[in-house]
């Protein structure tokens, strides 16, 4: 997997997420705009029961909007920790196969004695 093949994967899955946030937020804006004046009547008034139920079926949904906004939140985050470690796989395989079994051995080991070195100064 080369890195255009990665920027081309990219280049598909970011407007995915841009769309859907601002999806996202047009329906917020217009739900606020539909349910705010009446809503703002409603907590000035007097309460009563039909008020309060309103109210809490309106603390409801919007408490089931926010748990599918977290929801897609989490799995935009995932599928970038699974795309992170694809390409580091894809980048480890084919450095093996470049430099061979040996020599990539070696540049480890290296790399590896630079890092302990690093933190045994620190």
């Amino acid at each position: 997997m080369s890195s255009s093949d990665i920027l081309a994967i990219l280049s598909q899955i970011i407007p995915y997420i841009s769309a859907t946030i601002k999806y996202s937020r047009t329906v917020l804006t217009h739900a606020q705009k539909l349910a705010g004046p009446p809503l703002l009547s409603l907590t000035t008034a007097e309460p009563d029961l039909v008020s309060i139920v309103m109210l809490l079926v309106i603390l409801w949904l919007s408490l089931l909007v926010l748990n599918q906004m977290a929801r897609m939140a989490y799995g935009v985050v995932a599928m970038a920790l699974k795309v992170a470690l694809l390409t580091t796989g894809a980048a480890a395989i084919f450095w093996v196969m470049n430099r061979g079994v040996e020599d990539a051995g070696r540049d480890l080991g290296y790399a590896s004695r630079m890092i302990v070195d690093y933190f045994q100064k620190i």
